[in-house]
């Protein structure tokens, strides 16, 4: 009897979980392993990632990444395969600030799924996901993985030539 209830039970259930968020399109572990080889030399650092919600309007996501002295950096962005074309752009300061300057954007990328970007000088760098309205679009949401590499920047000699 009662094997009959939870197999009913499940049969019922089932299609209402699937469009919940238990089986979101963000599963940002498996995306970070997707690209994870994309840091080649790098040795990985760590692994960041941002849900997204596709609504009527377009919107900003701002993330800061810091940069430490000594070091050189590949971010290597990946995403939840969305339709719609978000846009990655890195400034070197918030977007409160009305003069930034660009350090990278995405229309050098390889397609709306993939990107990287190298950091060589210290400091704080704002990534800003330009997000647009759903459109006619079938997604709904998904997410965008920043994976971190790091490694030694050159060391510099003090030779002196005369």
């Amino acid at each position: 009897m009662y094997r009959k209830l939870i197999l009913i039970c499940a049969f019922i259930c089932i299609p209402f979980l699937e469009n919940s968020s238990l089986f979101s399109q963000c599963n940002p572990n498996k995306i970070a392993r997707k690209y994870k080889g994309n840091l080649k030399d790098y040795k990985y650092d760590s692994s960041a990632y941002n849900e997204i919600q596709f609504t009527d309007k377009p919107q900003t996501i701002e993330v800061v990444f810091s940069a430490y002295a000594g070091n050189i950096y590949k971010l290597v962005f990946g995403t939840s395969f969305f339709d719609e074309n978000v846009k990655v752009n890195i400034y070197d300061k918030s977007m409160r600030v009305k003069k930034r300057n660009k350090v990278y954007d995405n229309d050098n990328g390889i397609d709306n799924m993939f990107w990287e970007q190298l950091i060589t000088k210290p400091g704080t760098y704002y990534i800003d996901y330009d997000i647009p309205a759903k459109g006619t679009s079938t997604s709904a949401d998904g997410c965008v993985v920043i994976l971190i590499g790091y490694k030694d920047a050159p060391a510099t000699t003090g030779k002196s030539t005369k």
